[in-house]
């Protein structure tokens, strides 16, 4: 009888026991990668790295990204980022390390996947400066110089647009513009009553300011 009695006891405990070896580990989605130097192709380390996502709230999209995960890349250039699956309608991978462009990739839901590591690469631009000193030497106030940006770097802070610019009267400015380094710059001017451009270029060395004079 003592036995009958302790069967279902112990039976208890082997079910707990099954139930408790079965539970599933959660689906996670992993982001990895290297982050180079458009440059010279070497490794960075020091990146910021986040990884934010916009989730579903019932069947609407938040309009928001919150973050799911962050790291640092180490002197390899290496990151990795898990987080637990949610219903998301896309990603977004952005990049920061001080002295270069920020990096800022969305990625849609359909183009990452729980079965795999997602690898985001990403080679990022250091910043560079280049300064325009236009002066007017004994113009006059009719006087129009014209000049040309070619291969700027557009779209952020301190940044040119790659259009005509004019400079009218006596003129004696400086300015400075945000741009890539490590590549030249293109630009060409014209000078009053004059038919022909001069073509002109600077190497931009990274992290660093070119100053350019035009006398005219």
């Amino acid at each position: 009888m003592f036995f009958f009695r302790t069967l279902p006891f112990f039976s208890s405990l082997v079910l707990i026991w099954s139930l408790a070896g079965c539970k599933k580990d959660p689906i996670q989605y992993t982001f990895k990668g290297t982050v180079t130097e458009s440059v010279n192709g070497s490794t960075l380390s020091d990146v910021a790295v986040e990884v934010s996502q916009r989730v579903y709230n019932g069947s609407v999209a938040s309009a928001y990204f919150n973050t799911a995960g962050t790291a640092t890349t180490g002197a390899d250039g290496a990151y990795e980022i898990i987080f637990d699956r949610e219903k998301v309608f896309e990603f977004k991978v952005a990049m920061s390390r001080s002295g270069y462009f920020d990096v800022a990739e969305i990625i849609g839901s359909a183009d990452v996947t729980t079965d795999d590591p997602n690898v985001v690469d990403y080679a990022m631009e250091p910043k560079a400066w280049l300064t325009f000193h236009l002066k007017n030497i004994g113009g006059l106030t009719t006087d129009e110089f014209t000049m040309i940006h070619y291969n700027f770097r557009t779209g952020c802070s301190g940044c040119t647009t790659n259009n005509y610019f004019y400079y009218t009267g006596i003129v004696d400015s400086t300015f400075t513009i945000t741009t890539t380094g490590g590549v030249y710059a293109k630009y060409s001017y014209k000078n009053p009553g004059g038919s022909l451009y001069q073509n002109d270029s600077a190497y931009m060395t990274p992290f660093d300011t070119v100053l350019v004079n035009i006398n005219y």
